[in-house]
């Protein structure tokens, strides 16, 4: 008896210890509201939204030219063959226009290949002015705002404009 007390007890203090704090975490949440599900996410293409919008892609974080320049025409509106490389998307957090352009690129491509991450606006640029994200979708109206327009300038970055869903113009 005296042995199965002691488990329960060591058992309770280490859920106490570790268990409670990582139920309470973020991470925890994360993981049991997936909001991907694994077969509509692959099978429905999600209509692109009307608006401007601005694509940054980050030409260090790709070295394979090739790979950067099937990546330069799929964000362009064009199709594109299968890539095995696999990107992170960064979108503000208040901007639903660039979450759902993002969300409608990545219904485009194969499953989990791309990964939607949302953040602080102020963050999220600056992070980008150090170069620190892979793929940045932002509407014309959060980049106004927030004066994105000084990352257009950085010769690593590659700048694709679109309007209304349809591909506008490219600055590399």
């Amino acid at each position: 008896m005296s042995v199965l007390r002691h488990a329960v007890t060591v058992a309770a203090a280490l859920f106490v210890t570790l268990g409670l704090p990582f139920v309470t975490s973020d991470k925890f949440h994360s993981l049991i509201s997936s909001s991907e599900d694994a077969v509509s996410s692959a099978s429905v293409t999600v209509d692109k939204p009307s608006g401007k919008y601005t694509v940054l892609i980050n030409n260090t974080k790709h070295p394979d030219k090739e790979n950067l320049e099937v990546w330069q025409e799929f964000f362009s509106g064009n199709e594109i063959d299968f890539l095995f490389e696999d990107i992170v998307c960064t979108c503000a957090s208040g901007d639903a226009g660039g979450i759902t352009m993002a969300q409608s690129f990545q219904s485009r491509l194969p499953e989990n290949q791309m990964k939607i991450k949302t953040e602080d606006p102020v963050l999220m640029l600056s992070k980008a002015e150090y170069g620190r994200f892979d793929v940045m979708i932002m509407s014309s109206e959060l980049a106004d705002s927030f004066g994105a327009q000084t990352l257009y300038e950085n010769k690593d970055y590659t700048v694709i404009f679109t309007d209304s869903g349809e591909a506008d113009d490219e600055k590399t």
